[in-house]
């Protein structure tokens, strides 16, 4: 077989695996790509994570950011996330049980170094989860 052939061959089999538009399966295309360190409204929305509270939403879709980072004899304390809210520090990661999923606009994670760059000395060595509520319009 010539080498002609074997790319023939090679273009056919990867056009018969490639998705077809149309069809029912999912498209990647259309959906947003999952962050690690982001989750929208839709995403909750998505995996029906919206009839509880945002504590019970992370559980179940980003279950790590509520897990404790560690401490260091630098910045000793629990290591767990400080819980910001439309930019106003709001409490600890068990604050997020007082907030409801369907009032979520979207959460973001900041790491401990991303944290001290965006809050400052406010951020704790846990990191932060900084939540938006949705405005009523």
């Amino acid at each position: 077989m010539s080498v002609k052939h074997l790319f023939l061959v090679a273009g056919a089999a990867i056009m018969a695996c490639a998705p077809v538009s149309g069809t029912s399966g999912t498209s990647s295309a259309s959906a947003a790509p999952r962050r690690a360190d982001y989750l929208t409204a839709e995403e909750i929305v998505g995996a029906n994570a919206d009839v509880a509270t945002a504590y019970e939403a992370l559980s179940r879709l980003r279950p790590n950011w509520l897990a404790s980072h560690g401490t260091t004899s630098f910045n000793p304390g629990n290591g767990f996330a400080i819980v910001y809210m439309n930019g106003q520090r709001y409490g600890d990661v068990n604050s997020l049980r007082n907030i409801q999923a369907s009032e979520i606009a979207d959460i973001r994670y900041y790491d401990v170094t991303q944290a001290g760059a965006r809050f400052g000395l406010r951020a704790g060595p846990g990191g932060v989860i900084e939540v938006r509520i949705k405005v009523n319009d």
